[in-house]
């Protein structure tokens, strides 16, 4: 199936899908993109109908690719296995890969195109095979992402999900462990990191719309390694961390007198005073025109 261009991220069903004849016509579609601290994810509908291998194609990205329905078999760099919902595999540039469905069209899958040295940090080494077995915990991180794309998540909480989905996954695929004893004698480096991101953070509106790779700079950092350790230091992902500090800037806004919601959601970099209203909910309970009654002078 060839690229067909960018396309918004649509909740169209699979059975929708296959029943359009241009989707039928390309051999599937890309049904949603995310693009996010120098990462790509595709969301992939393939209507390949064809029992026997069809290729060669040639891979030009580092790429992990999870399957959420249906099944096909794949051959990479000569190999040759199944993937279903429980699977996945990874390729690197070069790769030759052929697909065959011999249980029909209309499998579901992501592709997740990284750069090399996430890929070398993640899951390069010594491989009996390209497949994933994609655990549980994996699979719901996976879905979660897709899920929060739909709704329309800010750019930052997407890239920290999709680090934290291949963390998951490199653990899963036995290449790194986040609590491997070699990393305990690290505490300290990490809990300076931590200390030195909630520094960067608390500088206020600038650096509270920073996005991820950007913060991961300011602390010298790549991204995945900031999400990763902050997690594992604070047991808070750091999108609730920051948002947790832009909730409590609006509150302080809202002490102060300023009542304009629309402004406040606009200058804390909030989609729209719904989505403020939604975060404020969420972290504390009441909706913004509650709190600013209870933070009133007056009755």
């Amino acid at each position: 199936m060839e690229e067909t261009g960018r396309r918004p991220w649509t909740a169209c069903g699979t059975a929708e899908l296959l029943r359009s004849e241009v989707v039928r016509s390309r051999r599937g579609a890309h049904c949603g993109r995310i693009e996010a601290a120098g990462i790509t994810v595709v969301d992939i509908l393939c209507c390949e109908d064809r029992t026997s291998f069809v290729g060669p194609g040639q891979q030009e990205e580092h790429c992990v690719v999870l399957t959420r329905s249906g099944g096909y078999l794949r051959r990479v760099a000569g190999e040759e296995f199944f993937v279903d919902a429980t699977g996945g595999y990874l390729t690197a540039p070069g790769d030759e890969h052929h697909v065959a469905h011999p249980v029909g069209p209309g499998d579901r899958s992501t592709d997740i195109r990284i750069g090399p040295q996430l890929y070398a940090d993640r899951f390069d080494g010594p491989r009996t095979s390209r497949r994933l077995t994609v655990s549980g915990a994996a699979d719901l991180r996976h879905r979660a992402l897709l899920a929060a794309a739909r709704r329309g998540a800010e750019t930052f909480e997407l890239a920290e999900r999709i680090h934290l989905l291949l963390d998951e996954l490199a653990a899963t695929a036995g290449r790194w462990s986040p609590d491997s004893p070699a990393r305990r004698s690290t505490v300290r480096v990490h809990q300076r990191l931590v200390r030195d991101t909630c520094a960067v953070l608390a500088g206020g509106i600038p650096a509270l719309l920073l996005p991820l790779e950007d913060l991961a700079r300011a602390v010298g950092v790549s991204p995945h390694h900031l999400s990763r350790v902050f997690h594992a230091v604070t047991g808070t992902t750091l999108t609730r961390y920051r948002n947790e500090l832009r909730v409590r800037g609006v509150l302080q806004q809202l002490e102060e007198g300023h009542d304009g919601l629309r402004t406040l959601a606009a200058a804390y970099g909030f989609a729209d005073q719904a989505h403020l209203t939604r975060t404020c909910r969420t972290h504390t309970g009441h909706l913004p025109s509650a709190v600013r009654r209870l933070l009133a002078d007056r009755a």
